[in-house]
């Protein structure tokens, strides 16, 4: 592994001559950089522009997103939604680099996504300089793959028409609360009213008579029953048998068991299992985990498993892992768990 500075390269993820593009990792803090080597050029700055941290030896270190994986992980199996969503991002920033007289091309290596955000990297890069509006055309093609004539942004690509393709927020639709309509009115008959005799109320009942007091009850005689305090006879206690004790003490330690059996146990914890498959299913790949989650005992750079196959993990979250196949290049990949089977495509 190289250093560079305080930074590990950790593996090439480009190679644009004279340009060589590293994922790297800072050694003071453990996050993830991009390292670009050969940089000429000024670095910009832009709300969809990779934020840049430091030059060292003809080198740029710019911040890798948390999380974030490179956009050619997506080639030819994109979501059209979501594509679109990415294309309108970077259509944006793209009329700000011309606004600015920046000429840049995009390359699916150098740009970030997480979720239906995106990042590009390098701008005002010498080497990255070119047409941006074809290169965004053809990242497009190479994302939707198969699907290409589905896109709905494929014409106004083609056109090359970055007004034409709006802003990546989506529009907010405005509610009007209608009232409810109030029932016509119907014309009844009306009714005689018929007529109420007032009641007069009832007279309260007069005082009660005054009765004679009754005479206080006599007091009844009290017999006292005087007892000795010690029995006429010896009292013997029975002893108690050992069999008894044993047979107390069985059953304390059979209501113990039984609590801790039918004690109420935390829902959601592990192991976690994930599922590796192949496509077509003859291939093998080599799964190596590169970060675990906060929490977990696994350690970074094992081999978790040959897929096809299945593996258990003990905390859920989102797991770093490496995928190797032979004869191809590895491929970083997130994984989120718990979560559905992952299936390894090898093209």
């Amino acid at each position: 592994m190289e250093v560079l500075g305080t930074h590990w390269l950790r593996r090439i993820i480009a190679r644009i001559p004279p340009l060589t593009v590293y994922e790297a990792q800072d050694t003071r803090t453990g996050t993830p950089v991009m390292v670009i080597k050969g940089a000429e050029g000024r670095p910009l700055e832009g709300p969809d522009l990779l934020p840049f941290l430091e030059a060292l030896e003809g080198a740029w270190v710019l911040e890798w997103p948390l999380g974030a994986v490179p956009l050619s992980h997506y080639l030819g199996v994109a979501d059209l939604e979501r594509l679109a969503v990415w294309v309108r991002a970077m259509a944006q920033a793209l009329k700000g680099l011309e606004a600015q007289g920046v000429a840049y091309a995009p390359r699916a290596e150098l740009c970030l996504v997480k979720g239906r955000r995106v990042w590009l990297a390098g701008a005002g890069l010498k080497a990255l300089g070119g047409d941006g509006r074809q290169a965004l055309l053809e990242l497009a093609r190479a994302l939707a793959g198969p699907r290409w004539e589905e896109f709905p942004l494929r014409e106004a690509l083609e056109r090359g028409d970055l007004e034409a393709l709006g802003t990546p927020q989506e529009a907010v639709s405005e509610v009007r609360s209608e009232e409810p309509p109030q029932p016509e009115p119907t014309h009844e008959p009306k009714k005689r009213p018929l007529p109420v005799e007032e009641e007069t109320p009832p007279e309260p009942p007069g005082p009660l008579p005054e009765e004679a007091s009754p005479s206080p009850p006599s007091r009844p005689k009290v017999i006292r029953i005087e007892e000795k305090d010690e029995p006429p006879f010896a009292v013997v206690e029975p002893k108690r048998s050992r069999r008894s004790f044993l047979w107390l003490l069985s059953l304390f330690l059979l209501v113990l068991l039984g609590v801790f059996l039918l004690r109420p146990r935390p829902q959601g914890q592990g192991p976690y299992a994930m599922e590796f498959r192949t496509e077509p299913p003859s291939e093998k790949a080599e799964v190596y985990l590169l970060e675990a989650p906060t929490g977990s005992q696994l350690q970074p750079g094992i081999l978790l498993l040959t897929a096809p196959g299945r593996v258990e993990v003990d905390v859920p979250g989102v797991y770093r892992l490496r995928i190797r196949v032979p004869g191809r290049d590895p491929v970083d990949y997130l994984l989120e768990v718990p979560g559905p089977p992952l299936t390894i495509r090898v093209r």
